[in-house]
């Protein structure tokens, strides 16, 4: 008996040849959906993080503003010199400074407070039984308060 030849069917494709079939593509599209999934959030925090950011910064000077105020009250004295706002209050002397892009809090010249961040300018200004404060961040913004004592002090400051 003879070897017999098989006949090739027309769309048959041979074994050695590789392609795609429709479970790989469709496994493919499920990762690259799953992908861009969670790929879009992140774009979006990325995106607004200016924002998140400046809203963040008027937290922190209503914040500023409320301790503020409540340390004036009851202080005794208030100066500026050098660019510092200096307080007394019974015995302790409590300043307020720039430091690099913050401002900071000192009491009886120790210890770093930072009560701001992103503070490009800032000026104090000492008012009749009060302190009037303006600030400015990092994008331009300015802020401002006035912070009045409920104790009298001397007219000669």
């Amino acid at each position: 008996m003879g070897k017999q030849a098989t006949p090739k069917l027309k769309y048959t494709a041979n074994s050695n040849e590789k392609a795609f079939t429709l479970v790989e593509v469709l496994f493919a599209l499920t990762i690259f959906m799953i992908i861009i999934f969670f790929i879009t959030p992140i774009f979006h925090v990325i995106l607004d993080q200016k924002e998140s950011q400046v809203k963040l910064q008027a937290m922190e000077w209503e914040v500023f503003c409320n301790q503020f105020k409540k340390e004036i009250r009851l202080s005794t004295e208030a100066k500026v010199a050098s660019g510092k706002l200096i307080i007394t209050k019974g015995s302790e002397t409590i300043a307020y400074e720039k430091y690099s892009t913050y401002l900071r809090r000192r009491v009886n010249d120790t210890g770093h407070e930072i009560i701001l961040k992103n503070v490009s300018q800032y000026s104090f200004t000492i008012l009749p039984n009060a302190v009037k404060v303006i600030v400015t961040d990092n994008w331009g913004k300015e802020y401002s308060v006035i912070a009045y004592s409920l104790v009298e002090w001397e007219t000669g400051i």
